[in-house]
């Protein structure tokens, strides 16, 4: 297990994805690249450790001389509507000069010509069309790496045309019609990737790239390297699995509590107290057969480490696995349509939400 320091923590056992981003780059574009995996498996850190240290030559000035790498995170961006979007993703020669003593200033991620700028903005030239010129002026190898693009759903251009769809249509030209850039999407929000999954047209222009928790053996071996003991460690995978970042605070925090267990009680608890907060939330529609419904996923979550399901014909309970799923309760592996904690701490969670609902199989 090799790990490196990055942004005062450590990147884990993440040769193999690294490898295996390198060796994508270096191909010649075909598909969309998703990227997907639960909560907290550490994609956003991984994506941007790849683009600052493997990239780009001297990521400060951001200069690179083999590639041309834009990564847009959405999760940092409110779009209230198709202007917000335009405003947030462009800037132009004159707002640069004006505000280069202003290093803070959020400049947007393409430079446009101040009167090609305007004649987007008002619905005179396609956005789109315009962006698809700069890559094909291009005399770099172009990676475009987007964060968390179902922040663009239910925006739209006009009346008639989706933002969503229209940026999906732009990355398919980029990659499979015309091969002149990579697009690398991440999102945790796998009903969402799902949709994308069962799109015929996307699925044949697509590919799709799990990144999960560590496994026993990694996480066993970073512990000792920690001076866990094997009681100790055990205790850790039962609560937390191989999640990264619970890792890392339990590390840090567990000299707070008496001793590893009170700690690892407490996290359950919390667990527990998010899971029945959706439960009292006051837009869940339906809560009366959707609480229950979740229940039932919880109790083959408990009992068999995840829920199938290929079996479910309930609508209630695919409503349910639905809500939890975007809330990142439960992670919905959509190759396999199968439903599983988002860590192994929910799990925890669950067990003792099934607890005090008299519903927990023996």
């Amino acid at each position: 297990m090799k790990g490196v320091i990055f942004r005062q923590e450590e990147l884990i056992d993440r040769e193999e994805e690294i490898k295996f981003f390198k060796e994508w780059f270096e191909q010649i574009p075909k598909e969309i690249l998703w990227v997907y995996g639960p909560k907290s498996t550490g994609k956003t850190t991984l994506i941007e450790y790849i683009v600052e240290n493997e990239l780009f030559d001297d990521f400060k000035l951001f200069k690179s001389k083999k590639y041309n790498v834009k990564y847009i995170n959405f999760r940092q961006k409110f779009f209230g509507n198709y202007d917000s979007f335009l405003n947030s993703m462009m800037t132009t020669d004159e707002v640069i000069k004006e505000n280069s003593s202003n290093l803070q200033i959020n400049l947007g991620v393409f430079k446009i010509d101040t009167k090609l700028y305007e004649h987007i903005k008002k619905r005179e030239y396609d956005f789109f069309d315009e962006l698809f010129k700069q890559y094909q002026n291009s005399n770099k190898k172009s990676i475009l790496i987007i964060d968390e693009i179902q922040a663009l759903e239910d925006i739209y251009i006009d009346k008639e045309k989706e933002l969503l769809r229209e940026f999906l249509n732009f990355c398919v030209r980029l990659t499979k019609e015309t091969h002149l850039a990579h697009v690398v999407i991440l999102s945790s929000n796998t009903i969402f990737i799902n949709q994308i999954y069962n799109n015929a047209k996307l699925k044949v222009t697509s590919r799709f790239y799990k990144i999960s928790h560590l496994d026993y053996e990694t996480t066993k071996e970073w512990l000792e390297e920690k001076n866990f003991n094997q009681n100790d460690i055990n205790l850790i995978w039962e609560y937390l699995g191989g999640c990264i970042p619970l890792i890392q605070r339990m590390i840090r925090d567990k000299h707070e509590f008496d001793n590893l267990k009170e700690y690892l009680d407490f996290q359950q608890k919390i667990a527990k107290s998010e899971i029945n907060m959706l439960f009292r939330e006051n837009r869940l529609k339906d809560r009366e057969y959707l609480n229950p419904s979740f229940l039932q996923i919880a109790q083959e979550i408990v009992k068999n480490g995840y829920f199938d399901a290929n079996l479910n014909t309930d609508k209630y309970v695919d409503m349910a696995m639905e809500f939890f799923s975007e809330r990142e309760i439960l992670f919905f592996e959509p190759i396999e349509n199968i439903v599983y904690p988002n860590n192994r701490l929910y799990k925890k969670g669950m067990e003792l939400v099934l607890k005090d609902n008299k519903c927990l199989k023996k």
